[in-house]
């Protein structure tokens, strides 16, 4: 699987995710569309991947969209009969990709993560299809959230600053969300939990799919984040977060559950 994913990132460019409209690049998405990138080249990509494999699809998953309508919280899994179409929808970032549409539910999707960053929830309840204890469910955990927030570079750009608000937003919002959602299922193992030890390329950069001028550097930091969580053992950061709720002088030197986590990695 290692190997099929690093394949798959190095043989990806932009033009395998989204491309200008016709006739007017932005200027059409802004005026005819619902975002400012066509991102039919993503859906033609994933379909690919899965009529190499005959749309046979091996293990549990879980991805999300917002319905535009109602504002309802909307999950897919294996089992839907379009799995590219919803792992489009479940990307699909307001304003700067088009919303998906799916007519026999009269559902409108959008990004997921303006809800919900990492949906833990639909992890236990899948998982819950398997056991009988929560006892039995082990969570590794990643989020790509920025440990710290590079320099803000375009600020002329309507998009660039967009994106710049995303980053922000999913830095303050990924760790707490995690610490709460622990508190909430105590029985289950919390194993193991992984966020970036350095700065990630976010504002436009969240576009650039080149793998030599973008994304290898990430698989490098990613595999080497990897291997740290595993030397710190089984529970670590979880158990650091922990510390923190309870030590009141570390929520006074770190205000932010987030901060003193990322002071662990330092």
């Amino acid at each position: 699987m290692l190997d099929f994913l690093t394949e798959q990132w190095q043989k990806l460019t932009k033009k395998d995710v989204y491309e200008r409209w016709w006739p007017f690049g932005i200027f059409t998405g802004v005026n005819r569309h619902s975002g400012v990138f066509n991102s039919n080249p993503l859906s033609n990509f994933l379909n690919g991947i899965f009529e190499e494999f005959g749309y046979t699809i091996k293990r549990k998953f879980v991805v999300s969209c917002v319905d535009v309508n109602s504002g309802a919280y909307v999950l897919f899994n294996e089992t839907t009969e379009d799995p590219a179409k919803a792992i489009v929808s479940s990307a699909s970032i307001p304003f700067v990709f088009p919303s998906q549409r799916f007519e026999d539910s009269n559902v409108v999707c959008m990004d997921g993560g303006t809800v919900w960053n990492t949906n833990l929830v639909s992890a236990v309840e899948r998982c819950r299809e398997q056991v009988d204890e929560d006892s039995q469910i082990t969570l590794d955990i990643i989020i790509c959230d920025q440990k710290s927030m590079k320099e803000w570079g375009d600020k002329r750009s309507a998009l660039a600053n967009y994106l710049r608000f995303k980053d922000i937003r999913d830095y303050n919002d990924g760790v707490q969300d995690i610490y709460e959602f622990k508190q909430a299922y105590p029985e289950v193992n919390f194993r193991h939990f992984l966020m970036p030890s350095e700065p990630l390329k976010g504002g436009l950069n969240l576009l650039n799919f080149d793998n030599s001028t973008n994304t290898y550097s990430m698989q490098m930091l990613g595999r080497l984040d990897g291997q740290n969580a595993q030397k710190a053992g089984e529970g670590f950061y979880f158990q650091k977060m922990d510390e923190w709720r309870d030590t009141p002088g570390l929520q006074a030197t770190f205000p932010k559950l987030s901060d003193y986590l990322n002071s662990l990695l330092q």
